[in-house]
């Protein structure tokens, strides 16, 4: 019985060790699971149903699935396609200019979206700026952005429009999306010229940022470019007959500027009062309510502009001036949507060093409003002789 026994056993670990066991995750593979849990916990909206809970998940779970066949470049690129949700999920995805903990890499160009193109208002050799660029590595620039545009957070065509220059600069982008090889580059102008360039990690090149200071190549600067690390300001234009109010930040706007709006609003002499939302990134949206009101007692002297830029906080605030006031609106649509997913957490991928944001609320200030944008009522797009001129015409149509 003793040798049966021992022979029952010997032959049961043999079997077991036969046996394969399932491996067990990469760091990469649990990293994405672990993402894709996280932004269902987080995000109220990112998958309303069951079915589309169901959806999303199995993306997620093919994506951690092939991870470990993927090189860095081309788990970015998937990362950012997975968690760029659609419209009003500005405040989710990844966002290149972020202090990663594996920083991404720019070509040193900041690009800006004009009528006829992207062309380079600002950049580490200044004899790029005001060129349009064609191509990089002989990929015509067009083909670039269609490839990339999946990839952008956005709430709309207009947080596109600012944001998708730097994806297409982004070195990651560019090699995942079997584009480039990576490295040094060559850049082609549509004034003939080319010129090769080598990536540095973003933040070396903050201003590349999006929401980095705009600055116009020459002195002087415009006045809607100037004092932009200032919150809010103010200064008389027109001789005296406008007010304009730059609002760079959402938040309280000091009691100061309330009562001088108050003043110019009562004087006859006084025909615009112009409150410039166009460089505000957003804010703190329990703020600026004692400015709304501000604005609807100066009635239709009133004129607000907007622009791709105006976004978050700034969209709302776009939004209740739009529907609680008399003003005027001018510019172009605003970046942010009058009703959003709005705030954001971040979620660490440490495998892949990356960070992804991923909104955690529902923002509403204008019931039941489904736009994407808020509309001017005068609609306004700066070209890029404007801009290289100095030339503001959004601030020119509202003043007249």
């Amino acid at each position: 019985m003793r040798r049966a026994g021992v022979l029952v056993a010997v032959v049961a670990l043999a079997g077991c060790a036969g046996e394969e066991r399932p491996a067990a995750p990469s760091p990469a593979e649990r990293d994405l699971r672990a993402l894709a849990a996280r932004m269902l916990e987080l995000h109220p909206g990112l998958a309303p149903g069951t079915a589309a809970r169901a959806s999303f998940s199995a993306e997620a779970a093919a994506l951690a699935g092939r991870a470990d066949s993927l090189t860095r470049p081309q788990l970015v690129v998937a990362v950012m396609r997975l968690t760029a949700l659609g419209d009003r999920n500005g405040h989710t995805g990844v966002f290149v200019f972020h202090r990663h903990a594996r920083p991404l890499h720019v070509y040193p160009l900041r690009l800006y979206d004009f009528p006829d193109g992207l062309r380079v208002v600002d950049a580490e050799d200044p004899a790029h700026v005001g060129r349009r660029l064609t191509a990089i590595e002989g990929v015509p620039v067009g083909r670039i952005a269609e490839a990339a545009r999946p990839l952008v957070p956005h709430d709309n065509d207009a947080s596109i429009r600012l944001l998708l220059p730097e994806v297409v600069v982004t070195e990651e982008v560019l090699v995942g999306l079997e584009l480039t090889d990576g490295g040094a580059a060559a850049f082609t102008f549509a004034d003939g010229t080319t010129a090769e360039l080598r990536p540095v990690p973003a933040q070396a090149f903050g201003r590349g940022s999006a929401v980095a200071p705009l600055v116009r190549p020459a002195e002087p600067q415009p006045v809607w470019l100037r004092r932009q690390d200032e919150p809010v300001w103010a200064m008389p234009l027109d001789r005296g007959r406008a007010l304009y109010v730059g609002y760079h930040l959402v938040e309280s706007p000091p009691q100061s500027l309330l009562d001088r709006i108050a003043a110019a609003a009562r004087r006859p002499a006084v025909r615009r009062i112009v409150v410039d939302l166009r460089l505000n990134p957003g804010g703190d949206n329990t703020t600026f309510w004692s400015l709304v009101d501000a604005v609807r007692r100066a009635g239709r002297k009133a004129v607000v502009l907007t622009g791709r830029r105006t976004f978050s906080a700034a969209g709302n605030l776009a939004a209740v001036l739009d529907h609680d006031t008399r003003a005027r609106l001018v510019g172009e649509p605003t970046g942010g949507s009058p009703n959003q997913w709005g705030d954001s957490a971040p979620v660490e991928l440490p495998s892949i060093g990356l960070t992804v944001h991923v909104a955690v609320q529902d923002v509403q200030v204008v019931p039941d409003d489904r736009r994407l944008a808020v509309v001017p009522d005068v609609g306004v797009e700066p070209t890029a002789a404007d801009f290289l001129a100095g030339r503001d015409p959004v601030l020119a149509r509202a003043l007249r």
